[in-house]
């Protein structure tokens, strides 16, 4: 399969990629999403059917109708029962009004069942109580009575219907009561504690298909990459396996979204380049810092044990040798080869001044040389001999020391000195207090080095880094030089 690539305007061309894949295996591949996308709406219509039961009860009967058995609903018996006895009040009313002892009857086992469905709640099982609490607040208002089971006791007397027109009280408990009470329902429970459920009897064709797929492209990606085993391709194609987990079935998402990616119906490149970029702020910026806290403590840490010390003390036994050179005696010599051949030929005219100015600055100690002042013509003669001395002198010096420095018996000499240097130099550092302060300098200026790289690493973050990554390689694909590179899975059939 053609990797997707990864920039802003790929859209047409991604597709143009997708079409150039067999389309028996393309048209099949887009069969399955299909099939993933249908699964997926039942999923998420079977999480959903509880919540929003009541607008379909009112609005689509007929889907609760069908539906209910899927979810292990049954008619609530209490409930049912209440409503049944409104029913043969309501028959009773229309045929003898409200006079006859039969009526009597009714309206009083009515009370009785309204008094129960308050202190009983029938609705706390279907987690419907909020539902109740609504019943009987439209029974207060309606009978401006701050007790419910009071107002039940009036709406349902003889007298009451007899003040009120009983078609209006009926009229009203049927469009605002009855709904309610009818809402309620009964769930049972099932062996394992929960709820029953028999979304599985829809969801299983569909957990087998997505099974005989998975084999089958598993065997396909085994048989076409050598030396690939069939434990690797299962987890090669790894988030295919949530179809197969009978929880959390919305946790399908991901493959399915990843198959509507693979067969070119949505671009994830966008995405993808987003959450990489994201991660990689998010590691580069605390890996760099981790690392950097660790090396600078380490270093620390060994300067408070002690490491410069026992390398003035001790300096061939505490020390690892990866080769035969004294490093820091060839350290100081390539810091006077620098300085003779590099340093002092720019140096020279400063050199000039120098040696100039102390000739002069020597010369007017003599009175001698102040007498020779007042001569005519010889002002300025102390100033040109000076001149001449300082400038044959600089030429001098930075001669003999380069044909020093080229002879071998010069090289000895400097190695001596250099050897010599190092010896002077770890005397006088053993000293006590040089050694403390030294120490402590340098703690103190690896502290404030780590403060401040990661001071500018908080400040700059890794955004700026991810940035120009992915700038340099959208403008090195554009130019040809490297291909595209796919994160997401792709398709076993490409």
């Amino acid at each position: 399969m053609p990797s997707p690539p990864v920039s802003r305007n790929n859209t047409k061309q991604y597709k143009r990629q997708r079409t150039r894949r067999n389309p028996w295996l393309l048209g099949l591949d887009r069969l399955m999403a299909l099939a993933a996308l249908a699964n997926l709406s039942l999923v998420l219509f079977n999480i959903t059917y509880i919540p929003f039961r009541d607008f379909y009860l009112s609005r689509l009967p007929q889907l609760t109708e069908l539906y209910d058995p899927i979810k292990g609903i049954v008619p609530n018996r209490d409930t049912q029962k209440y409503l049944k006895t409104v029913d043969q009040v309501e028959q009773q009313l229309a045929k003898s009004g409200t006079e006859g002892a039969e009526l009597q009857k009714l309206l009083e086992q009515l009370r009785g069942q309204s008094e129960e469905l308050v202190d009983e709640n029938p609705f706390e099982l279907a987690n419907k109580t909020g539902t109740l609490e609504k019943i009987k607040n439209r029974m207060r208002e309606q009978m401006d009575n701050e007790s419910a089971k009071g107002s039940f006791r009036e709406f349902w007397s003889v007298d009451y219907l007899k003040k009120n027109l009983w078609t209006r009280e009926l009229e009203f408990f049927n469009k605002d009561i009855r709904p309610l009470i009818a809402s309620n329902y009964y769930r049972p429970f099932g062996e394992s504690g929960d709820f029953v459920d028999f979304f599985v009897v829809i969801d299983l064709p569909f957990v087998l298909l997505f099974g005989l797929d998975y084999l089958i492209r598993t065997f396909y990606l085994s048989r076409r990459r050598q030396g690939t085993s069939w434990k690797d391709t299962i987890f090669w194609r790894w988030y295919d396996l949530l179809f197969f987990i009978p929880i959390w079935r919305i946790l399908r998402i991901l493959p399915i979204t990843l198959r509507l990616h693979q067969v070119g119906w949505i671009n994830l490149s966008r995405m993808q380049t987003q959450i990489n970029r994201f991660l990689a702020e998010s590691l580069a910026g605390d890996m760099t810092e981790i690392v950097l806290v660790q090396s600078v403590g380490i270093a620390q840490d060994a300067i408070e044990q002690g490491v410069i010390e026992q390398w003035l003390l001790n300096p061939e036994t505490d020390t690892v040798e990866i080769n035969e050179v004294n490093e820091i005696e060839e350290l100081i010599l390539q810091a006077v080869k620098i300085t003779i051949y590099k340093v002092l030929p720019q140096l020279t005219p400063d050199l000039e001044n120098v040696i100039r100015h102390a000739i002069v600055e020597a010369l007017s100690d003599i009175p001698f040389y102040r007498q020779a002042q007042q001569l005519p013509g010889m002002m300025t003669l102390p100033n040109v001999i000076a001149q001449q001395v300082s400038k044959q002198l600089t030429q001098t010096s930075q001669s003999t020391l380069t044909k020093v420095l080229n002879d071998q018996k010069g090289k000895d000499i400097f190695d001596q000195l250099g050897e010599h240097f190092t010896d002077a130099l770890r005397g006088e550092l053993q000293n006590q207090e040089t050694l403390d302060e030294i120490q402590s300098l340098l703690t103190d200026f690896l502290e404030e080095t780590k403060l401040t790289i990661l001071q500018r690493l908080e400040s700059k973050g890794g955004e700026g880094a991810a940035a120009e990554v992915e700038h340099l390689r959208q403008v090195t694909r554009d130019s040809g030089r490297l291909p595209s590179v796919q994160v997401i899975p792709g398709s076993s059939r490409s």
